[in-house]
């Protein structure tokens, strides 16, 4: 799978070794790995998640850290109504985004974006009831035919304005929501003297227009009467943000012909359309929740039995890693007699290879409707031990188990061995560059590699964690422009330089995060 000439390999070196012989023209480098029990890699795009970004870094007591490339979280997310950013007709209010872009742009973070939300605990307060859409909106549904409805959950005995998806202005103004966002987002954020265009910021855009809170979940008497008025609202994201990673909700998708037949056709074309990136992401806000649920097997698993053209809804949901991300955040759960909080956590991820899990939104031991007896996780060593576990093995964790370095004839070559011990690959491009150094620690010359990450799956049958040699992945690269001395390194870095460079699962990454592989690549005499 690498390229160029064959290397001169001779004997190996001891482990670690990183200085050639002066008499010999190669050198071989075996790191020292990080293993998945020393904790988690922090990167960007994979692990945790905080909430409105910034210099928070969430609840840091989830998840213990064996590596971290920033001080601050190089992963946020905000969830968004519509209300808070549509006044009247086409009075648009994106610039209360700009501090969370800002934060982006300080703080070398990437943004995950909810929108819009229709469904929501929070929002104008009309007729007493919480409305997540404009009043202008509220107020034409309510002169037309096709009305939206005032409904009280069960849960929390909350009161909310539901909207009526088949009304064919709630449409056309949520259209024009999504056409203005994305020329907002064509703009270009400026801090500290430095300019981006935001949605080079934006990591993904999480369809939240339907259910309560966008997660894709109604009961039987606000779910729409056909797929094709929701159709609609999916092909809109993905006509108006056609170069931005889009996330589908999954908790509608359960298997429920009671609830959900009408929108049958609605969620297989979640998981089939596409945009400029791909196919749709998914998100699941439930992490944590006891996987033996009927509820959740008829969602995630076998008993979930929607099909069509011979093609099984759960098996797109249970393989969609292979295609696009999967995110989410883990559920405020508590203890039953029958299941203990959090410990599905592990079997959870395993099965659906998740790659980022906010750090948030866990039973913290305050009473509520969800949480009535005010368990906490942060008292139950089994749970924290679950999500140590689980932020130590989700998403990608790149490593390389050895790396070969020769001269031949006029060219450097360059032949790694990669592996990738996580569950997911990256979803992102990012840059595997060489680079040389002279005595003074100054870059005299670079060389990137042909090497995509993205390319770089987990071996599924080797399971998370483990360091199996035999089954890396060899590339090479050959350059003839690098100087005759120097020190030189490996980087993985963000081409549009928002994401600190990536940290590999080895140790002696710098602080500038790169990795020295041999003190002085040389020519042979001749």
């Amino acid at each position: 799978m690498g390229s160029g000439r064959p290397l001169l390999l001779l004997v190996a070196l001891a482990p670690c070794a990183l200085a050639a012989d002066e008499g010999n023209t190669w050198v071989r480098v075996h790191p020292d790995v990080i293993g998945i029990d020393e904790g988690a890699i922090q990167n960007a795009g994979t692990g945790t998640e905080i909430w409105r970004g910034g210099p928070d870094n969430g609840e840091e007591r989830l998840v213990v850290f064996a590596q971290r490339v920033s001080e601050y979280s190089v992963n946020s997310m905000i969830r968004v109504n519509w209300a808070d950013y549509e006044r009247g007709e086409g009075e648009y209010l994106f610039a209360d985004m700009d501090k969370h872009f800002e934060y982006c742009v300080q703080y070398g973070q990437k943004l995950n974006i909810g929108c819009f939300v229709t469904s929501a605990n929070h929002g104008l307060t009309i007729d007493d009831g919480l409305c997540a859409y404009p009043a202008y909106v509220h107020e034409a549904l309510q002169r037309s035919e096709q009305k939206d409805t005032k409904y009280t959950s069960s849960r929390g005995g909350i009161t909310r304005w539901e909207p009526n998806f088949e009304n064919p202005y709630f449409f056309e103004r949520y259209d024009a929501l999504l056409k203005a966002f994305a020329e907002y987002l064509d703009g270009a954020q400026t801090c500290g003297g430095r300019s981006i265009q935001r949605k080079k910021l934006v990591r993904y855009i999480e369809m939240r227009h339907f259910g309560f809170w966008g997660e894709g979940a109604y009961p039987k008497d606000l779910v729409p009467s056909n797929s094709e008025c929701m159709i609609r609202f999916a092909d809109a994201f993905a006509e108006h943000l056609p170069d931005i990673r889009l996330l589908a909700p999954t908790n509608g998708m359960v298997y429920s012909p009671a609830n959900y037949d009408t929108l049958k056709d609605y969620h297989f074309h979640l998981l089939t359309a596409r945009n400029e990136v791909g196919v749709f992401g998914i998100f699941r806000d439930n992490w944590g929740w006891d996987e033996n649920l009927s509820y959740v097997q008829k969602l995630f698993y076998a008993s979930n039995e929607y099909e069509k053209d011979g093609v099984k809804l759960y098996e797109l949901l249970r393989d969609r890693w292979k295609l696009a991300p999967l995110v989410g955040e883990p559920l405020q759960a508590l203890p039953t007699p029958h299941f203990r909080p959090y410990s599905h956590l592990i079997d959870q991820v395993r099965y659906l290879h998740p790659v980022v899990i906010r750090n948030c939104n866990v039973s913290n031991g305050t009473k509520s409707y969800i949480n009535p007896e005010g368990y906490s996780a942060f008292d139950d060593p089994q749970a924290m031990d679950n999500f140590h576990r689980m932020y130590a093995i989700i998403g990608y964790r790149y490593l390389f188990t050895e790396a070969r370095i020769a001269w031949e004839d006029d060219e450097l070559a360059i032949a790694v061995d990669w592996l990738n011990i996580g569950l997911t690959p990256t979803y992102e491009e990012w840059k595997v560059r060489y680079l040389i150094k002279d005595d003074s620690d100054a870059e005299i010359w670079a060389g990137a590699s042909g090497f995509d990450l993205r390319e770089l799956f987990p071996d599924t049958e080797a399971g998370p964690g483990v360091v199996d040699a035999g089954r890396s992945r060899t590339h090479t690269d050959c350059f003839t422009d690098a100087p005759r001395a120097g020190k030189l390194y490996l980087q993985i870095t963000d081409p549009l330089g928002v994401s600190p460079p990536m940290a590999l699962s080895i140790k002696g990454r710098t602080e500038e995060g790169t990795y020295l592989l041999t003190e002085r690549p040389r020519r042979p005499d001749r």
